[in-house]
């Protein structure tokens, strides 16, 4: 067989390529690519094995040299969007390559390949793959130049759409100015034309899309035509706020194009060779396509049995007492910020349960922030039977009843930072100062707090939704990381001007617009919140915060969760910081004197997402006794990312990116199509695994609603999205969100844990809640051995459910330390329970672990259908030292003191 001729170096695809390829070693290097090398090479390395192939089959002519199959591969892992992993890379390429054999008049194919393979995979990759976002570019209009220069370069190079791509661009121009006008009351001018004309991703589509030369006209007339026929047709799909409007817009110019020809030379046709030849391209497409849907099916088979083994009942609010009426927040904001408050207050409704008056019944604090005032900041006392009743606090009644002057209450902690038994409770405050409450009831002898954070230590003005307890030096004190999810200050001020939602400044000067430079600076790598602070727990009632220099702790990105655990079996809690349009961070313990950050090299390594990390979650769900992470994500329209599940793969000690593996899509845990928040795991089902309960759905209009069907914020925000930090960082360009909804009636999820993979029993299992929730916290409220389940929601009541699970063997564990070497919490002690003829089962005591959620601090071992009135245990205390063995009774909880 004759080997192919190589294109000559003349040839204007050597150059685009060339382009390509730079563009996405920029991407990936310094950009925002979320895409690996191991993904851009199965996109290309498909997109050139399936032209070889297709065209041995079929053409049976000259070898074919797979230049223009390179080139559509390369373009394809520029403007494709999809979650890690290798199988969703695979679709976008054959569906392009396979257009060019499929779909031709007189042996010419009519789409552009890598336009077909996007609009294929929007259409039949089930929400999976999605185009690029824009601010995978870096979100910089200096990359749109780069982009711009180098595409008018290859213009050059004789390919001869030049009035292709000048009238395209007039006229578009004269399109967006049309829209603005018509916008002018919902979106600034300036926020079109900056998203349009600054998009290195719409400069791709003009300059390498259009001009192609097999799918274009060679004419000044027909280009001028092909440009005005695209522009109208993305108008008309702008007037239905349609997403990808320029990809479904050219893939029906290039649709109508198609049957013109079709028509103008259908005497010429020989049907019986046309319809022999596309048969034959349709077998040999549909038995290509077919393997891999089989191979693909193969190896992500998810069965699981009808019977789950538990119920979740809901407990109406008329019999817990947990209420959530709605309260003003919103309209007590700044006017100036009313517009976007409510993507800003997004965050927040937090729950935490801690034994509060040692009863032997878990309680709950509430945040609620966005809701009346007599149910913001409450705590809830379990009376038993599901039935909870306020306790006073009188000590938060400035941040109910005054939220411009000390802020709204956020997030909430139980500890014992003073170790004398009983829990003391630190609240994150947005806009305010924090708060630490502290315990009475070892000292009186009666529940009781008194506030105590501007004398321990703990109080400046914050802006945080997020914090933790560890013991980072293992003194045997409960330590405290507070995170900050927004700028403290605004900063383009010359005297500190503290942000306050509630109030920003007044203008100073004419077109004075520093107060609303308060949005995030990046969608993919934003660094303009805060810093995170930890604190010392110094043994004497105080704390004192850890330098930066010394801590270990970077950047100012937007914290929206923490997770603290021993990651590496070191003995030390280590952290992970779930961040908000941009990488999250892991921190590894450096044996008490601080932290390392870790950070992979391309995208699909650990620290190396460009995702929006809204839930730090940590736990064992593999079974192999290493604490593995969970990261709720967004999985929508634009944004096809999905949740993040860090499987730990490390040993003992190691500190680098190679401990842990993103595994969300191989164990079918993604969470695709919805808007994930907080999640938490446990052992509903009590089978010996961790299940996982997902929380979903971003805004509703529960509380400014203005139509009987609610307007989609989605499409605007796209448009933001598409406009450079000097643009979409200032919020007054912003369009206004109330009365409409992003993702507002989403159904939360239940993962049961079926050993490799999860399955969704959420509608089985009766948690199908749909709407905008948050938190997720599991305890066992009625202490009879299987964990019950609260989520709270932004704009409604607090959800509770009882678990009421078939009938199996369980133990339950009350660990507390010495107060010496171990606090008294006894937060991150080991526990592995080993279950005659089961594999061992290891747990570990956590604080706060998910989003806006403190869950039951008490260990619970399902144990399955086990027949044995005593288990053996083995407890390391705080993570170090030498672990205690002992048997325990099963079917109770047991309080273990250390010695």
């Amino acid at each position: 067989m004759p080997f192919p001729k190589i294109p000559s170096r003349q040839d204007p695809r050597w150059a685009v390529l060339g382009l390509q390829l730079t563009f996405l070693a920029f991407g990936i290097l310094f950009w925002g690519f979320n895409r690996s090398p191991w993904q851009i090479a199965a996109i290309v390395v498909t997109s050139v094995l399936t032209d070889l192939t297709l065209h041995t089959i079929l053409r049976r002519t000259t070898p074919l040299f797979p230049l223009s199959a390179a080139i559509t591969g390369t373009s394809l892992s520029m403007l494709t969007n999809f979650a890690h992993g290798i199988w969703f890379a695979l679709l976008p390429p054959f569906f392009a390559i396979a257009s060019k054999y499929l779909f031709t008049v007189n042996g010419k194919h009519i789409y552009n390949p890598s336009l077909f393979g996007i609009v294929a995979a929007l259409f039949f990759g089930g929400g999976m793959i999605t185009p690029s976002p824009a601010y995978q570019w870096g979100g910089s209009g200096v990359v749109a130049f780069f982009v711009a220069t180098a595409a008018i370069m290859l213009v050059r190079v004789n390919i001869h759409r030049a009035w292709l791509i000048g009238s395209f661009l007039l006229f578009y121009a004269a399109q967006v100015g049309f829209r603005a006008y018509i916008l002018r009351h919902h979106i600034p001018a300036e926020t079109l034309f900056m998203g349009a004309f600054t998009s290195p991703a719409f400069y791709l589509f003009v300059f390498f899309m259009l001009p192609d030369p097999p799918t274009s006209p060679s004419s000044k007339k027909g280009q001028i035509g092909m440009a005005a026929i695209i522009v109208v047709i993305d108008l008309a799909l702008h007037k239905f706020q349609q997403f990808s409007t320029l990809f479904y817009a050219g893939f029906a110019y290039f649709t109508l194009r198609g049957i013109y020809l079709f028509w103008q030379t259908r005497q010429q046709i020989n049907w019986r060779n046309a319809i022999q030849t596309h048969f034959q391209a349709a077998l040999a497409i549909a038995i290509i396509g077919a393997t891999g849907i089989g191979a693909y099916k193969a190896s992500h088979s998810f069965a699981g049995s009808q019977d789950i083994g538990f119920k979740l009942v809901q407990i109406p609010a008329s019999q817990s007492g947990l209420t959530g009426a709605q309260g003003d927040i919103l309209e007590r904001t700044d006017p100036q910020m009313r517009h976007v408050a409510k993507w800003l207050l997004s965050v927040g409704d937090a729950g935490a349960v801690a034994d509060v008056n040692q009863d032997g019944l878990p309680d709950i604090f509430l945040t609620q922030p966005l809701k009346a005032e007599a149910d913001r900041a409450q705590l809830y006392i379990n009376k038993g039977n599901f039935q909870f009743e306020k306790f006073p606090l009188p000590q938060l009644d400035p941040n109910r009843r005054q939220p411009e002057n000390h802020g709204i209450i956020a997030s909430a902690t139980w500890l014992d930072f003073d170790n004398d038994g009983d829990q003391d409770l630190l609240l994150g405050v947005g806009f305010g100062k924090g708060i630490l409450l502290r315990n009475e009831l070892a000292q009186t002898g009666k529940l009781g707090f008194t506030s105590i954070a501007e004398q321990a230590g703990i109080a400046p003005y914050q802006i945080s939704t997020a914090a933790n307890v560890l013991d980072y030096n293992q003194d045997g004190l409960d330590d405290i990381i507070i995170g900050n999810v927004m700028q403290r200050y605004l900063p383009d001020y010359n005297t500190p001007q503290p942000y306050n939602i509630f109030r920003l400044p007044k203008p100073q000067y004419a077109g004075d617009r520093r107060m609303f430079n308060v949005m995030h600076r990046s969608w993919h790598n934003a660094d303009n919140a805060d810093e995170n602070w930890l604190y010392q727990n110094m043994g004497n009632g105080t704390f004192q915060l850890v330098p930066a220099a010394e801590s270990g702790l970077q950047g100012k990105h937007w914290t929206m969760a923490i997770g603290a655990g021993d990651l590496n079996a070191d003995g030390y809690p280590d952290l992970y910081i779930a961040n908000d349009f941009g990488p999250d961070e892991l921190y590894i313990n450096r044996q008490g004197k601080g932290f390392q950050a870790i950070r992979g090299t391309f995208s699909g390594s650990i620290g190396r997402d460009t995702y929006k990390g809204m839930n730090a979650t940590l736990g064992d769900i593999s079974g192999d006794g290493k604490p593995d992470i969970h990261v709720s994500n967004v999985h929508e329209k634009l944004q096809a990312e999905g949740s993040l599940l860090w499987v730990n793969q490390s040993q003992a000690g190691q500190a680098d990116a190679a401990m842990f593996q993103d595994q969300a899509a191989k164990r079918n845990a993604l969470n695709e199509q919805r808007f994930g928040w907080g999640a938490t795991y446990a052992d509903f089902n009590r089978d010996g695994k961790l299940d996982m309960a997902q929380a979903n759905g971003m805004a509703d209009d529960a509380y400014d609603k203005k139509e009987a069907q609610c307007p989609d914020y989605w499409y605007w925000n796209a448009q933001i999205a598409l406009t450079n930090p000097d643009v979409h960082g200032y919020a007054d360009r912003w369009a206004d969100v109330r009365g409409r909804c992003v993702f507002g009636n989403e159904a939360n999820r239940l993962y049961l844990n079926q050993g490799d993979y999860f399955i969704d029993v959420a509608k089985q299992a009766g948690a199908d809640y749909t709407g905008t929730s948050r938190g997720m916290i599991h305890a066992d409220f009625d202490n009879d051995g299987d964990p019950d389940l609260l989520v709270t929601h932004m704009t409604a009541p607090p959800t509770l459910y009882r678990n009421d699970s078939q009938p199996a063997a369980w133990l339950g564990l009350d660990l507390v330390g010495n107060g010496k070497t171990c606090a008294r919490n006894a937060y991150h002690s080991k526990v592995i329970a080993y279950p005659a003829n089961q594999p061992p089962i290891a747990r570990e005591v956590y604080a706060n672990n998910g989003l806006a959620a403190q869950s039951d601090r008490r260990i619970l071992f399902g144990l399955g259908s086990l027949n044995a009135k005593k288990i053996r245990i083995q407890i390391q205390w705080c993570g170090h030292g030498k672990a205690q063995e002992m048997e325990l009774e099963t079917g109770r909880y047991h309080r273990v003191e250390q010695p």
